[in-house]
């Protein structure tokens, strides 16, 4: 377990592991809120280590294994600013920043202050603020104050999923009895989803002058919305776009070998 220690309350839990190929890459790849990083680490990282390629993955101060000051906000700004901590701290170049949902957020945030990677992968990040996801992100408060994420799980995955994912979710769900907890204020995941409610999602891509790859789940049926996509993808000026229709908003577990192949495409062209 390798940790980036901060200050004496925080610090950020991470798995790190360099190129082993002349000319390899280095993803670094940012969770989602509700996540933690064994989401890139079950069949993504290993592929990207096998072909030469180096992973970061990591966990935001409030997620698991990364400790925390409960009087501080998690908010995008802290986030954005981990980012780029880490990035300095283990001296990654050529680094290809994959950022998943509000993850890919935080890597346009830290590429307008200032940040360089070799590009940029948003995973079903593409969107503009509506009263529905405004109601989605509150409702994720609510649900989390109530029963914690596993009540979350319950009542969001089959509206963000694929019908694939819902199919082999169902039986393990419904046939098994579920605790739910609600969180405390101070709990790091109650803390870093209030913030996420109230992250303005204003975006400026017209000046992301680097490679851009947009990868997008057609069966999101919560934050997709085809118009609002098309006109933020064609902002910008080196985008790449790949839409996948069988897939929802979690790509990378529901699509991970087309994902995987995607990722190593997109270092190919670098």
């Amino acid at each position: 377990m390798s940790l980036l220690q901060i200050d004496a309350k925080n610090a950020l839990y991470y798995e790190y592991d360099p190129p082993s190929a002349p000319g390899g890459k280095t993803f670094v790849f940012i969770n989602p809120i509700t996540g933690d990083c064994s989401l890139w680490q079950g069949a993504i990282g290993p592929a990207l280590r096998k072909a030469g390629h180096g992973t970061l993955v990591y966990n935001f101060r409030g997620q698991a294994k990364s400790s925390f000051d409960p009087s501080i906000a998690l908010d995008d700004k802290l986030i954005t600013a981990d980012l780029m901590r880490i990035i300095s701290e283990l001296k990654i170049a050529d680094a290809i920043v994959v950022g998943l949902s509000i993850g890919g957020l935080y890597a346009l945030r830290a590429h307008a202050q200032g940040l360089r990677p070799a590009g940029i992968v948003l995973v079903n990040t593409l969107r503009k603020m509506s009263p529905r996801i405004d109601w989605m992100n509150k409702m994720c408060v609510r649900l989390m104050q109530h029963g914690g994420p596993t009540l979350l799980r319950d009542v969001a995955s089959h509206v963000i999923t694929s019908e694939a994912t819902h199919a082999a979710m169902i039986d393990d769900i419904f046939n098994n009895p579920a605790a739910y907890e609600g969180l405390t204020e101070d709990a790091g995941f109650m803390n870093l989803v209030t913030h996420m409610a109230d992250t303005s999602w204003e975006m400026d891509l017209t000046k992301l002058n680097l490679p851009v790859l947009v990868t997008t789940g057609y069966q999101d049926r919560v934050f997709f919305n085809p118009g609002d996509v098309d006109d933020l993808f064609a902002d910008l000026p080196q985008g790449l776009r790949l839409d996948m229709p069988h897939a929802g908003h979690m790509i990378p577990a529901e699509r991970p070998k087309e994902f995987i192949l995607a990722l190593m495409g997109f270092a190919d062209i670098l």
